[in-house]
């Protein structure tokens, strides 16, 4: 089961995985993270994969960018123009 992980779907299934059990401010934080410092949180995915799909290099960083990107997406404070007085 643990090449299985090397799957698009599976990727995906264990990056949702990982935002979901994640709070909003850890979203919030990771989402407004500039792609240089993505490297600090390495580490913390490297753990991640090592528990659940064996050594694999790769796949820590590929969850890591991977987590990034949706978090980008979804939960990146933005400025909201508008309203009265706007």
């Amino acid at each position: 089961m643990k090449k299985e992980i090397h799957t698009s779907a599976n990727l995906d299934r264990i990056v949702y995985d990982i935002i979901s059990a994640m709070s909003l401010k850890e979203k919030s934080l990771i989402a407004n993270m500039d792609e240089k410092s993505l490297p600090y949180l390495q580490y913390a995915f490297d753990v991640y994969i090592s528990k659940n799909a064996g050594d694999d290099a790769e796949m820590g960083g590929a969850i890591m960018r991977r987590v990034w990107q949706v978090l980008q997406a979804t939960h990146r404070i933005r400025l909201v123009k508008g309203g009265p007085d706007g």
